[in-house]
């Protein structure tokens, strides 16, 4: 009998102990040296079940819960990704995280392969350009904004849905297609999410147009743009957009260099 009580307690506690392990303490925060693993991998199974993407941004961890979502900083040049992890590793115990290879070109580490990091369970709040948000909502999150709804700035975040594709249409961007030959340049916002799974889908369906799509915070939405298109090339974008499916978009100038 007090064998089986002594193999209780020490089954109990290995399982207490793996709880432990698993779940991120409150305002987690790790240093160390991170690698990435690349495209040769693409297809295989992760730990968690998912097929390793090469273009997403995940990463492997020794011991966070599959789904939690990591900020890790570049120390060296203080560039950030968000990043969801869905595989267990680094294999090398001196390296604390794997990233993918497209968290590790926003991070600026695919040359020297490895980079000192600050890993955090945190997805940073103040507005700008971000380089990915988790491909999975929290479900407290509310459905997205509908047509003609505006943030707490009084910014409107049309549109707010992805529509089938509709071969041969151009996209129509409002306020309209600026002239040609100014020498502008402009910033189209394709859509505003609340829920992040939805931005992450149209973040996709533009790459694999062929455009560069980025994403912005404005409060708690999400919203997905591309920067920087030149005014003789909108009308260009305005027709890939329309390919792949988009009826609508807003677009605004951005402000030039000797303006800043």
């Amino acid at each position: 009998m007090k064998r089986i009580i002594a193999i209780m307690i020490i089954g109990l506690g290995c399982i207490f102990l793996s709880m432990a392990q698993t779940q991120p303490a409150a305002g987690y925060r790790q240093e160390g040296i991170a690698s990435y693993y690349g495209d040769e991998y693409d297809g295989l199974n992760t730990a968690s079940g998912e097929k390793y993407d090469s273009t997403k941004f995940t990463a492997a961890h020794p011991n966070l819960p599959f789904g939690t979502i990591l900020t890790i900083t570049n120390t060296q040049n203080n560039k950030q990704v968000i990043v969801r992890v869905n595989d267990r590793g680094p294999s090398k115990p001196v390296r604390i995280i794997d990233v993918s290879k497209a968290a590790a070109e926003q991070l600026d580490m695919l040359i020297t392969g490895t980079a000192p990091v600050i890993v955090e369970e945190k997805i940073p709040t103040a507005p700008g350009v971000v380089t990915s948000i988790p491909a999975v909502a929290p479900p407290s999150q509310s459905a997205p904004p509908p047509q003609g709804a505006s943030g707490a700035s009084g910014e409107n975040l049309l549109p707010s849905s992805y529509v089938p594709p509709r071969s041969g249409t151009v996209a129509e961007l409002k306020p309209g297609i600026p002239p040609m030959g100014t020498g502008k340049r402009y910033r189209i916002q394709v859509g505003a999410y609340k829920i992040v799974r939805n931005a992450m889908d149209v973040f996709d369906k533009l790459k694999n147009t062929g455009l560069s799509p980025a994403y912005e915070r404005s409060g708690d939405y999400y919203r997905v743009v591309l920067a920087g298109i030149n005014a003789d090339d909108v009308r260009s974008v305005a027709e890939k957009l329309g390919t792949a499916g988009f009826r609508e978009a807003l677009i605004r100038e951005e402000p030039s260099v000797n303006n800043e």
